[in-house]
């Protein structure tokens, strides 16, 4: 929340508790002063949400140290002034009034709807940390198949380039053979030949 922000709900919790205690000086009934309590009570808890949240994260980025400085300064005493505030509508509703029971009625409403807000932002941090887990595990899964595609990419490709080779091997060899099977045919015809021929040479002599 900026400066500027929290001066707005600084100005209209004011406003909020001038428009009740002046309601109250004229008589008005608490009941029909809902609205300007549920003001008050919105822009005050705003304030002392936010102070809470300075404290939990002191080194902001981005901010001066005097801005810091003045920011922090602004949310606790403008959260202190309304604290005040609060117990004066309390010690009026109380004391002035004489109506403990509207002001125990509207606290266990404001604690309900505390608790209400604070599981609802809890589910809702839940469901954010599921979501983020169950993309990550996605992601894993992901490089997980990736890495293991690529694996038996690689192997599939070894397997074709070995599978190719031997291939290969085997047409030479089947071609060798062939090459001998020729060369061994022509060598018998060739002493078939002259075996032929020195017959008739012995048988003509």
């Amino acid at each position: 929340m900026d400066p500027i922000t929290i001066g707005l709900a600084f100005a209209a919790a004011q406003s909020a508790v001038s428009h009740i205690k002046q309601a109250v000086a004229l008589g008005k009934d608490i009941n029909s002063l809902v609205g300007q309590f549920s003001k008050f009570f919105e822009s005050s808890d705003s304030i002392h949400r936010e102070r809470t949240k300075l404290k939990a994260k002191a080194n902001i980025l981005g901010k001066t140290d005097a801005e810091l400085g003045h920011e922090a300064l602004q949310i606790a005493m403008h959260s202190d002034a309304l604290r005040q505030a609060e117990r004066e509508l309390k010690d009026m509703i109380l004391w002035q009034l004489g109506k403990p029971q509207v002001w125990e009625q509207m606290i266990a409403e404001r604690t309900r709807l505390f608790k209400a807000r604070a599981e609802a932002q809890h589910a809702e941090e839940e469901r954010q940390l599921a979501h983020k887990k169950k993309m990550a595990d996605q992601f894993i899964f992901a490089m997980y198949f990736i890495a293991g595609s690529v694996i038996v990419f690689a192997i599939a490709m070894g397997g074709i380039g070995i599978y190719g080779q031997m291939e290969e091997k085997r047409i030479y060899e089947e071609k060798v053979a062939k090459r001998l099977l020729v060369l061994r045919q022509q060598q018998k015809e060739r002493e078939k030949k002259e075996r032929v021929e020195r017959d008739k040479a012995v048988g003509g002599g």
